[in-house]
């Protein structure tokens, strides 16, 4: 049933886009060339508007919730189902979604934090609602890459104000084909510049595989993940005007991690040498990951993945300049397995660390609830916990943000709800 749909016309194809890739990878035996397409596809649902109620997904779900970052904004129930990507500029929030292949701009105004004893601002309930794609655009400086219905990138020009004052779509333009439904990753490549990676299946002497593609600006792509290896979900780590793609390449019983930095020579792109910066075990179906710079040259990408045959837990990589092969593992232990196990990570404004969104067990007997976390990784890869931010049947999407003020937007939800909110951490 759709309720209260004002984009009803491109839902159709935009649920044939998500159920196509979720049923070809789960069709195609796992090693298409070992490399698990079904380690990264949107969810069944994807693009689809369910009812508006939110009835099937409270934020404050049950009792028991406890964080000591205070909530100052929301819960806000959004205007859209679906995820979308964040960006602070000035005094505004930008919430970027996905509307069938072009950037739809929801801008929310940013104050000044409250006092400790004030009450959160809770925005009314809208009225209606629209279904947004996934997988979510990505933000690289002025622009916004989406990907439509079917698989093709869009480039589109983000035209506004720097101070946040206003917020408008310019042009667009179909610069690249990925594989529908997988995800994508952009970044800025110096003042001018910008480049989107992506996935696409290749036959190869070995089979179908998917691998990972990079484009700069409108030009033709070219090959990103090295010869031999696979790519099954990808993210950019920003480095000023060198970012390092990170891509993942799920096998049957293995997950290499591969790091390769990008730049620019006389406004060509040159690729560095690709790097495994470490090998995970048996991977679980649904397997994504987030990076974040910790200040000068250094990252970090945060793996949740098992870490042994009976442990699961999230796993804080370094990413040198360069990257280096084979680093070790700082772990955060899960109470339990969660397939999938979105999670979101942003850089902190003190440079040094960087703030984690993550969905995980609350407990480790089976069907405990499902909770959000926020928590704070520091320059050593050691997590924190500030407690539990939301409860509720499922978290698909996560997204987060840090604002001038040190103040975090975590947008969180599923295909049937999407909430915001604005916490203050100690």
């Amino acid at each position: 049933m759709l309720v209260s749909c004002k984009r009803c016309e491109d839902l159709p194809e935009a649920g044939r886009d998500a159920s196509e890739a979720a049923t070809s990878s789960a069709a195609r035996p796992i090693a298409i060339t070992d490399a698990a397409v079904a380690a990264e596809v949107a969810p069944a649902d994807a693009g689809a508007v369910p009812d508006a109620s939110a009835a099937e997904f409270d934020p404050y779900g049950d009792a028991g919730l406890s964080s000591s970052c205070r909530v100052v904004y929301g819960p806000a129930e959004q205007p859209f189902r679906g995820p979308a990507a964040l960006s602070v500029v000035g005094h505004e929030l930008r919430l970027v979604a996905n509307d069938a292949g072009r950037p739809r701009v929801y801008p929310v105004a940013i104050g000044p934090v409250p006092p400790k004893n004030a009450r959160p601002v809770v925005p009314p309930r809208p009225s209606s609602f629209i279904g947004m794609r996934w997988p979510p655009c990505e933000l690289a400086g002025r622009f916004a890459y989406c990907q439509g219905p079917g698989g093709p990138i869009v480039r589109t020009v983000l035209a506004g104000d720097e101070h946040g004052s206003r917020a408008a779509i310019g042009s667009s333009k179909t610069i690249a084909k990925s594989r529908s439904g997988t995800r994508i990753a952009a970044a800025s490549l110096g003042p001018d510049h910008s480049v989107v990676a992506f996935l696409d299946v290749r036959r190869t002497t070995e089979g179908e595989m998917l691998q990972a593609f990079v484009a700069l600006d409108e030009r033709e792509p070219v090959r990103l993940s090295d010869d031999g290896a696979g790519a099954t979900t990808l993210r950019f780590l920003p480095r000023g005007e060198t970012p390092v793609a990170v891509y993942l390449d799920t096998r049957t019983a293995m997950v290499p991690i591969h790091a390769r930095p990008l730049s620019l020579r006389e406004d060509d792109l040159v690729l560095g040498t690709d790097a495994v910066v470490f090998v995970g075990g048996a991977p679980e179906r649904g397997i994504d990951f987030a990076v974040a710079p910790v200040g000068g040259t250094r990252g970090f990408a945060f793996v949740p993945m098992p870490r042994e045959t009976i442990e699961f837990g999230m796993a804080t990589l370094p990413i040198e300049e360069p990257p280096k092969d084979d680093v070790p593992a700082v772990w955060s232990d899960y109470p339990n397995g969660i397939d999938p196990a979105p999670i979101a990570a942003t850089p902190a404004r003190d440079g040094k660390s960087a703030w984690i969104a993550r969905v995980r067990p609350r407990a480790s007997a089976p069907g405990v609830p499902r909770i959000l976390e926020l928590g704070r990784v520091d320059a050593a890869g050691v997590f924190t916990s500030y407690g539990e931010i939301a409860s509720g049947n499922r978290v698909t999407d996560v997204a987060l943000v840090e604002d001038g003020s040190g103040a975090l937007w975590v947008l969180y939800g599923d295909p049937t709800v999407t909430w915001l909110e604005r916490r203050v951490c100690p």
